[in-house]
């Protein structure tokens, strides 16, 4: 039944044991599976995921680093399922795709960081700079990541999960992605977003730290504020003030403090 429900758990016949007696019982633990883009036919990353939304992952991805430089340049993305693993063919315009093949192939993304295996150039590309007037009052951010928790339903269920949620002007104003990567989650989030023509302004809410890879891919998703209820790195505030987003961090509790433009949150 749950593994229908969420297609990112299995379950476990597990032994617990507490103040010297042992129990036999049935958990549910947070599934991970390999999933190969390919691009133009071409193997060009491999990450560790949960196998859950692997398109909106896919979609995501590639255009949170910059692999096209729009939506309607994806011209086709389809998942299917291998012997040990997914793999998602995605289908650009070849003058991407040739680019792409002349960078340094980045052979594996594990859950933890986004950039591990990049070219130093590929690092430190320029970002764009956010331009939103917009102002969000605090109390709707606190109460938008009060939501974030009620909606990670995977994390409910199994644990190990991570969360991006936009905060936004659409349904029912919060639309929430789970990974056990963090990078995943807003790569999957972005992903989602991107069917969206007229998205408005909002917030990205985040359950992790925010460092520079998650910075780049909020910037280049034209996400002008950015609160986790982590830190963010000292790089990632350096890179946030240079391109104009608003970060925070340390957003629990009715608190948060805000490290760079603080002009876009409303005490």
């Amino acid at each position: 039944m749950h593994d229908k429900l969420f297609p990112g758990i299995k379950p476990a016949r597990v032994l617990r044991l507490q103040k010297g007696e042992s129990t036999e019982a049935d958990e549910l633990l947070a599934d991970e599976a390999p999933l190969a883009l390919h691009y133009n036919g071409v193997e060009q990353l491999v990450t560790l995921c949960t196998p859950a939304d692997l398109e909106e992952l896919a979609i995501g991805f590639t255009l949170s680093e910059g692999i096209v430089p729009a939506y309607h340049q994806i011209l086709d993305v389809a998942i299917r399922r291998e012997a040990d693993c997914y793999r998602a063919d995605i289908r650009i315009p070849e003058q991407y795709a040739a680019l792409l093949r002349a960078q340094a192939p980045r052979l594996a993304s594990r859950t933890s960081c986004g950039l591990c295996g990049s070219r130093l150039e590929q690092v430190l590309r320029p970002l764009p700079v956010a331009e939103s007037n917009e102002c969000f009052p605090v109390d709707a951010i606190h109460a938008g990541l009060e939501r974030l928790a009620e909606k990670q339903l995977l994390n409910q269920a199994c644990g190990g999960q991570h969360a991006a949620g936009w905060l936004g002007d659409f349904d029912d104003g919060l639309l929430v992605r789970e990974d056990i990567g963090r990078h995943n989650a807003l790569d999957k989030l972005i992903g989602a977003l991107a069917h969206e023509r007229e998205r408005g302004d909002g917030v990205l809410l985040l359950t992790s730290r925010v460092s520079l890879e998650m910075l780049q891919k909020a910037a280049r998703a034209a996400m002008p504020v950015v609160v986790a209820i982590s830190a963010p790195t000292a790089l990632a505030v350096d890179w946030a003030q240079q391109a104009g987003i608003t970060l925070a961090g340390f957003a629990r509790q009715q608190r948060m403090t805000v490290y760079t433009h603080p002009q876009r949150i409303a005490g």
